[in-house]
């Protein structure tokens, strides 16, 4: 998965120092519609669409219509252009969602995004309801303290922005946010310290905080009530600890779950980054969370 989307932000995206050029979209609004964002969580299981890129490559309509038909309420996309995502502008997005029941919750944007068509952005999520904008990703060559920093400032006021019109920004971690840059600082210890909690949030993914050899109910507890958004996917139980239908691995969802208050949880995602046949990966882990980890 690391490869697949380094390789997808590498061809959208534009050269990498244009990740930090600060947005200087200024979006009229109010504070209180972004503080609507934090709703109640709800049982509603949503799935993140990076699971089935190649399918919504070739036949988006006819790939949502089998999600929807699993069972699944909620989606969160990737890969916004400029004008559309999966070659879908806003407006055929948002009728195809309600023509299928879906609710488009969030979205993973490609971090120049953040910079350079950020209000673009606003009103693409403006047309279809959603509410969540989320980075997704770090590429090797920036991983380092002054990027971090860099990244930090640029989520903050993209945040800023996006505050006025009702929509949460947030991070999404891998594994290599949690290794040591120096110091005993990480790269999430950069991002926690120097965004500013009431506009910049996180989307954990729990996989990738135990493959970092981390506990997830603690890291509620350290990012507490600022992780509004999970993605869930499970970890093989094999010397590889590769990634795993929910449910079908080694770690405990129940537990997890049962700490949904202490990370302000809104909204959660199954996601599975490698499968032989993610439709039906997608089955299981959607089975196993109704009949067995959240009954």
């Amino acid at each position: 998965m690391k490869n697949d989307r380094r390789n997808f932000l590498r061809t959208t995206a534009v050269a990498s120092a244009a990740v930090m050029i600060m947005p200087s979209c200024v979006t009229k609004g109010s504070k209180e519609a972004a503080q609507a964002v934090a709703t109640a969580a709800d049982p509603e299981i949503g799935l993140g669409l990076f699971t089935l890129r190649e399918q919504m490559a070739a036949d988006p309509r006819g790939t949502l219509e089998k999600v929807a038909k699993i069972g699944y309420k909620k989606i969160e996309p990737f890969g916004f252009d400029g004008n559309t995502v999966f070659g879908l502008d806003a407006v055929k997005m948002d009728k195809i969602c309600k023509d299928l029941g879906l609710k488009m919750v969030s979205g993973h944007i490609n971090p120049p995004t953040f910079s350079d068509n950020w209000e673009a952005a606003l009103e693409y999520m403006n047309v279809v309801g959603q509410k969540y904008a989320v980075w997704p990703w770090l590429p090797p060559e920036m991983r380092n303290l002054e990027t971090y920093k860099r990244v930090a400032e640029t989520l903050n006021t993209a945040a800023a922005a996006a505050n006025q019109v009702g929509i949460q920004v947030c991070y999404h971690n891998h594994d290599f946010e949690f290794e040591d840059l120096g110091d005993g600082v990480t790269g999430m210890d950069i991002l926690a310290s120097e965004t500013d909690p009431e506009l910049v949030q996180f989307e954990l993914d729990l996989y990738w905080v135990n493959k970092a050899g981390f506990d997830a109910v603690e890291q509620f507890k350290r990012f507490e009530n600022r992780v509004p958004l999970w993605h869930v996917k499970d970890m093989a139980d094999t010397p590889e600890q590769g990634f795993a239908e929910v449910g079908e691995g080694t770690i405990d969802y129940k537990a997890i779950f049962a700490a949904k208050e202490t990370s302000g949880m809104k909204h959660f995602f199954v996601e599975q980054d490698q499968s032989d046949d993610p439709m039906k990966s997608i089955e299981i882990s959607y089975k196993n969370l109704t009949q067995k980890i959240l009954a």
